[in-house]
């Protein structure tokens, strides 16, 4: 069976989304396979899934995916280069992938892509000169690398100005590391009408229309609220997310989770905080440093309330040298403990696969990657218990901690996670 694997958040599904399947099955035919690779509880730009991931996975299936993995959270909230090599490796470990696609800001320049992918794989001593040199001269890491690689490889500096390209460059990166030359090919997606749909924007639809007092949408906005999602959202999307709203259950917003986040005695002790993943180059000092003024005491006691000048802390934490992605990633890093010399969750690879759903043609795939499949497949949590080493343990422990913590942020205090099964479309 011809399969190809997909790598996405879904937070939430979006039109875009639901078209991009579409067109990526009329390509690959009716009788190939989709696999998504899913983020759970929370993203790589460090923001949390606003709905669950079951519901997440069933919205992928309907919209005509096959089969849904979960990429462990060890990796769904890291940089963009260990979310892509996290990724690339869980659908590789498979054994069932024979391409992959990505969407891109720039589908005409997939070369282009490839190439940087490449480059990246096996950078030149040279790259890594000037590399440094761009960062002595104050840039962030971003800016400095995408400058750098401006001097070898035309347009790179304008590539490597759009997230869903960074990705896709490091997707072609960590297929090239993993596979060395036996690369699959991929299909370089185009976004459509990012600018309407967005998740992002999405979800700050959402919140914008929450109260901030009780941290609830009222019924009065209920109506409003409907029509604004209706033209961004397929309308399984809309069911979705209206029916967790007036449940009251079942949603986590970014200001939902700041609020517990700033609760934390690890952002007001330095040293401790210095030992937390991603917070190493100052960026512990800074945090630190502007959460400690009084100027920030509302954000910790008041559950919705933003900081001053209309700004989240992680923007009002943001410079140059730490962009917002980067701050959010450090926040979420403090409120699920992950430390930097934790190896398991900061260096070592996926250690198992954890099947979310699948569809009649996925229920097929699934019994091909039981005979294929280099790493444990994982269907029901209490599965975890036969991990044998310990880095597995340890990031099937950071999953259940991190969907513990989401359930909580969610209501869904009665949440069992050893009782959740795949979902079948």
């Amino acid at each position: 069976m011809d399969t190809c694997g997909i790598i996405a958040e879904y937070n939430p599904l979006h039109r875009g989304h639901q078209q991009q399947l579409s067109d990526l099955r009329n390509r690959m035919g009716r009788d190939a396979g989709i696999v998504i690779c899913m983020s759970g509880p929370f993203c790589q730009q460090g923001v949390p899934a606003l709905l669950d991931k079951g519901v997440r996975t069933e919205l992928a299936l309907r919209a005509g995916a096959d089969l849904v993995l979960e990429l462990p959270q060890a990796f769904a909230t890291d940089s963009a280069e260990r979310f892509a090599k996290g990724a690339i490796a869980t659908l590789l470990a498979t054994g069932v992938i024979r391409s992959l696609a990505y969407g891109t800001e720039y589908p005409d320049k997939a070369d282009t892509i490839q190439v940087l992918g490449a480059f990246f794989a096996d950078e030149s001593p040279e790259f890594r000169s000037r590399l440094k040199e761009e960062l002595q001269s104050g840039l962030s890491y971003p800016a400095a690398r995408s400058t750098a690689a401006a001097h070898w490889i035309d347009g790179a500096d304008i590539l490597l100005q759009s997230p869903n390209t960074i990705l896709s460059v490091e997707y072609e990166k960590a297929l090239k590391s993993i596979l060395k030359e036996n690369v699959l090919p991929t299909y370089a997606l185009p976004l459509l009408n990012k600018n309407k749909w967005s998740s992002r924007n999405i979800r700050a639809l959402v919140e914008q229309r929450f109260d901030i007092e009780s941290g609830r949408l009222l019924p009065e906005n209920y109506w409003t609220l409907l029509n604004e999602l209706l033209p961004v959202l397929p309308p399984s999307s809309t069911a979705a997310v209206m029916r967790e709203v007036i449940e009251g259950r079942g949603l986590v917003t970014t200001l939902t989770l700041s609020k517990h986040t700033l609760l934390s005695p690890l952002l007001y002790d330095i040293d401790r905080l210095k030992t937390i993943r991603g917070m190493q180059g100052g960026l512990a000092e800074r945090v630190f440093n502007v959460l400690t003024d009084t100027s920030f005491d509302h954000m910790i006691t008041s559950s919705y309330e933003k900081a001053p000048s209309g700004l989240t802390p992680a923007q009002i934490i943001a410079t140059r040298v730490f962009p917002t992605s980067r701050v959010r990633r450090a926040l979420l890093s403090v409120a699920l403990n992950i430390r930097s010399d934790d190896i398991a969750l900061t260096q070592a690879k996926p250690h198992y696969i954890r099947v979310l759903g699948f569809s009649k043609r996925g229920r097929r795939l699934l019994s091909f990657m039981r005979q294929t499949s280099e790493l444990p497949v994982i269907t029901i949590a209490s599965q975890f218990n036969k991990l044998v080493s310990d880095e597995a343990k340890r990031q099937a422990q950071l999953d259940l901690y991190a969907q513990a913590l989401w359930n909580n942020l969610a209501g869904r205090i009665d949440a069992d996670e050893t009782e959740r099964i795949p979902i079948i479309v």
